[in-house]
């Protein structure tokens, strides 16, 4: 299973944890991952530029000043 090598690998690097999203509906999913001992977490949002947005943000100071970071 891909998920076990990926924990696998994180684990032989020291990486703390592996994220992956899953969508609020998948109940089976949500299940799943939480029976394998993954917490899900209810708080969080995933946030997207994309397209025109991220076109405008990437010209403006906010994109400039985060891309000399």
């Amino acid at each position: 299973m891909m998920l076990s090598a990926v924990a696998g690998r994180a684990a032989e690097l020291g990486m703390g944890r592996v994220e992956w999203c899953v969508l609020d509906w998948n109940k089976n999913a949500i299940d799943f991952y939480e029976g394998m001992g993954a917490d899900v977490l209810p708080q969080w949002r995933i946030c997207r530029l994309a397209g025109k947005a991220l076109d405008k943000y990437k010209g403006s100071a906010g994109g400039k000043a985060a891309a000399a970071e």
